[in-house]
C-alpha cells in the first residue's frame, strides 16, 4: 500500500478544511488507522479510529436488522455532533475501510462532507496500489 501517497493526500485535504482536528483512513475490521492523525493533543486519533470502527460496525448491524439496503439504502456517512466538534464517518464502497474526520464546530460541515467525497476515490486508488 502506498502509505506515502495516503499521507500526502491527507496533508492536502487538511489544508482545505477550516476547523480541522483529525482525520484517518481506517481498516474497519481491526480499527487500525492506515494513515492520518490529529493536530490536537487532546484528540487521540488511534483511540478514535478503533472506537468509531465499532460505531460503524454497530450501524451496519442495525441497518441489516431493518432490512438492509432495500429498506434503508446505502450509508453515505455517519454524523456525530458534539458541543465542540463534528465527527463524520464515511465507509468506502468495499466496506473494508472508512474515512473519519473531526472538525471543530467553527468548521463548515457541508464543505467538509464535499471534501471527504472528493478525496475518497483518491484514497481508494492509493490503497489499491499495493
Amino acid at each position: 500500500m502506498s502509505d506515502n501517497k495516503l499521507t500526502q493526500l491527507i496533508d492536502e485535504m487538511k489544508h482545505e478544511l477550516s476547523g480541522f482536528i483529525s482525520t484517518d483512513v481506517v481498516e474497519v475490521e481491526s480499527g487500525i488507522s492506515v494513515a492520518g492523525g490529529s493536530i490536537s493533543p487532546d484528540f487521540d486519533s488511534d483511540v478514535a479510529s478503533k472506537k468509531y470502527a465499532e460505531v460503524l460496525k454497530a450501524h451496519q448491524k442495525a441497518a441489516q436488522a431493518l432490512g438492509g439496503k432495500k429498506t434503508v439504502g446505502e450509508t453515505e456517512d455517519i454524523l456525530i455532533t458534539t458541543t465542540m466538534a463534528y465527527l463524520i464517518l464515511i465507509p468506502f464502497p468495499d466496506g473494508k475501510y472508512y474515512h473519519g474526520l473531526a472538525i471543530s464546530r467553527d468548521g463548515n460541515l457541508a464543505f467538509a462532507r464535499l471534501v471527504m467525497k472528493k478525496y475518497q476515490p483518491l484514497f481508494i486508488k492509493a490503497l489499491s496500489s499495493s
